[in-house]
């Protein structure tokens, strides 16, 4: 399977063509250093030739752990609407049907931005449920007013979930803020209640999910 492409893109700096190899597919276990080079911006990127500028070159993505068991599928200025939506989804389903089994039920997502990505790899390499974390998120930002900007979860600290927070456009987090193991069990609680989706099908889990399943 490709899981590379090169071409050939103009410098945004100066103009300058370059030769850029771009990645396609990530699989983890295939080629493990690609997930640092994700998560250190080392890869898709164009360094110029002529001026040495370096620009982050967005194409969607496909990132694949096939021992934990998820996928996640990078789409990025996607126009989400419920037409377009759907055919994603149909596309994705047949090209994935014979590559993923039922152990990635639940593990099986899209998203839109890069950050995102790099999150979803974090939660699931924690071993925790997205859904859930993204129910933490809304709570605690609640709670707190942190209303403006985002959240993003960072690690497991201390029996806590600790989340850095992002003001607005900021690529640097401004503060962080932690939620209790427990409140996270009480919300996965709450969730395997209302969400009876079967997880076999690839699903957006953000903000807008959290609040569907917790302010309605």
């Amino acid at each position: 399977m490709l899981q590379q492409i090169i071409k050939k893109i103009n410098c945004p700096n100066c103009s300058e063509e370059n030769e850029v190899i771009l990645w396609e597919k990530v699989n983890v276990d295939m080629n493990p250093d690609l997930k640092e080079k994700l998560f250190t911006e080392e890869i898709n990127n164009l360094v110029c030739k002529k001026c040495g500028f370096v620009s982050r070159i967005d194409i969607p993505l496909y990132y694949n752990d096939t021992k934990r068991k998820f996928f996640i599928y990078l789409i990025p200025d996607f126009p989400i609407d419920k037409k377009e939506e759907g055919k994603l989804l149909s596309n994705l389903r047949e090209k994935t049907l014979n590559i993923l089994d039922s152990g990635y039920n639940n593990r099986k997502r899209i998203v839109f931005e890069y950050y995102n990505l790099l999150e979803k790899v974090l939660i699931f390499d924690a071993q925790l449920d997205d859904r859930v974390v993204e129910g933490c998120k809304i709570l605690a930002r609640t709670q707190l007013k942190l209303l403006e900007g985002r959240a993003a979860f960072d690690k497991i600290e201390n029996d806590e979930l600790v989340f850095n927070f992002f003001e607005k456009e900021d690529l640097e987090a401004t503060k962080n803020f932690s939620v209790p193991k427990a409140m996270y069990n009480e919300i996965k609680e709450l969730i395997s209640e209302k969400d009876i989706d079967n997880g076999d099908e690839f699903r957006i889990i953000d903000v807008k999910y959290a609040v569907r399943m917790l302010m309605n």
